[in-house]
Order: C-alpha cells, then structure tokens, then sequence
C-alpha cells in the first residue's frame, strides 16, 4: 500500500486518565460533545487530564446558586483532591452518577477531580446530589467559571449557533491541517478560523468541528468531497491517523449522514451534530488550500 505523507502542524502527546481506557474516555466525549455546546470544553480538551490553563472558576459550596447569569458562564463538578490517579473503583462509582467526563487537573498539592463541563447550573446540580449519596463524593461541590474569562477562540463555538445576518462577506481562507494520500486517494483535514464553524481543542490544538451540511459545504470549497465508507475504511486500515495524531477524539463527517469512527464503525447521525471534517478526492500533484 503506497501511502504519502504531508504534516504541517506538530501536537504534544495526548494525556489520558491511567485508569480509564483510551477507547472510553474518547467515546464519553464524543457522547458528551454531540449533546452540548460547551465553550469550556473548546479550551480545556476533556480528555482525562486538564491542562495548566483550563479554567476551574470558583467553588460554590453549600446550597450556593449560580453568581452569574445563565449563558455567562458553565460548571464543573469537584469530586475532591487525590494523592493518585483514581482507580477503576472509584471511577466506576462516579460514573454510576453522573453522565459527564471524569478528569484530573495537576496541581500542587495533589491531582484535583472534575466532571463536565457543565452549561446547564440545574443539570449540574441535579449530578451534584446524586453524587453526594456516595459516602466518598459526600463533600463534592460545583465550581463556576465566568465565560468571559476565556480565551477568544472558546467562545466561537457558542457564537457559531447564533442565527447570521444574511450578507455576502469573503470567504475565510480554508487550510489543511493533514493530509495523506493512499492508493490514489488523497484525505484532508481542512481548518477555517471562522464565527460560521465550532471547534474543540485536541493535542493543544483547535479543530474544526461542523454540522454534515457545514462539512460538505467546506468540502466542496476546496473542490473535494466526503468521505465514502469504504475510503474510510481504507484510511482506518494504514493506521496513518493514529501514527500522525489526527484528531480523533470525536468521529469524522462521511458521506450521506454517515459518523465515521475511529474504530472503523459508520452508523447515521444527526445532522446538526458537530463533528469532525475530513475531505478526499482522486490525488493530484498539487496540495490543496493553503497548509500551515
């Protein structure tokens, strides 16, 4: 199988939670990101451990209400402060809880348990008690953070949801973050910095997350198509996305409404669902968009 690369973005190692498989926590946030539309989770990268800059806000201990309104700002879920990484008892006990990602957060005095985000303070709250009912999680708590605190790029996802005025503007410059070209078939991942897209942070890097539509839409731009089932099962079997660090921690856009899995699994998904874009057509000489 004669397989050419083109990278154009280097990424750091993806740090997972030792006790919760890579497949699980992958497949949790991918559960969780299709269902909500969280700007904290587009700078934190809820993927088993928070990096330095993630936000966690302030704790609103008791029967303490939210301190700002709704939408200006979301919620974790503090289920303590350990020495050690939890183990699989412990997560199985936070999971029969709750329905959010279970992460850690490196800090000095020990590795500080969070789960969510949260968008919804009831929701949050709701979680909260459930969790309380566990002798171990009793002194859990919510933390607050003010979406204003956030870094610019967070809350394009919030802004990508709200009805645009009908203008004709210049299009936004498509790049290619990856590229790869197997038997003839050349796939891409492109990327636009735009308010009409959301994104979600991978590898401390932001990609494009789109609706199907958006996804054939960006696609067609840079005169290529989605992805077919058995073109991504073609990808699935170099193993090129695993060795490259493609983002994989939500599924691809394919053809025909079809979510396309890491796993190599397809099933139809909703088409507002915000996910991964991928691009393909036959190979040509030339690199397609504009790579950085």
């Amino acid at each position: 199988m004669a397989i050419v690369k083109k990278t154009n973005t280097l990424v750091m190692p993806l740090m997972l939670l030792a006790t919760i498989s890579q497949a699980k926590a992958a497949d949790e946030l991918t559960q969780y990101l299709e269902s909500n539309n969280s700007a904290l989770t587009s700078v934190c990268s809820t993927s088993g451990y928070l990096p330095d800059s993630c936000p966690i806000g302030e704790a609103l201990w008791g029967n303490q209400g939210a301190k700002l309104a709704q939408g200006e700002s979301e919620f974790w879920i503090q289920c303590g402060v350990f020495s050690k990484p939890l183990g699989a008892e412990k997560v199985s006990r936070i999971q029969s809880k709750v329905d959010a990602p279970i992460n850690m957060k490196e800090e000095s005095k020990g590795k500080r348990c969070l789960i969510g985000p949260y968008n919804d303070f009831s929701v949050a709250k709701k979680q909260l008690k459930a969790l309380q009912k566990d002798p171990l999680f009793r002194q859990s708590a919510l933390r607050e953070v003010a979406l204003a605190s956030l870094p610019k790029i967070a809350l394009k996802a919030e802004k990508s949801e709200l009805p645009k005025i009908a203008v004709e503007p210049t299009p936004d410059p498509v790049t290619i973050r990856k590229q790869v070209i197997i038997n003839g078939e050349q796939f891409a991942v492109p990327f636009i910095q735009s308010d009409d897209y959301g994104f979600y942070m991978e590898d401390s890097q932001p990609w494009l997350r789109a609706s199907s539509k958006g996804s054939q839409e960006i696609c067609q731009r840079i005169d290529m198509n989605l992805v077919s089932k058995e073109q991504w099962q073609i990808l699935i079997d170099s193993n090129i996305m695993k060795e490259d660090k493609w983002p994989i921690l939500l599924p691809y856009w394919g053809a025909d409404n079809l979510g396309l899995f890491k796993d190599g699994a397809t099933r139809e998904l909703k088409n507002a669902s915000m996910l991964n874009v991928m691009c393909t057509k036959k190979a040509e000489d030339k690199v397609v968009g504009n790579p950085i």
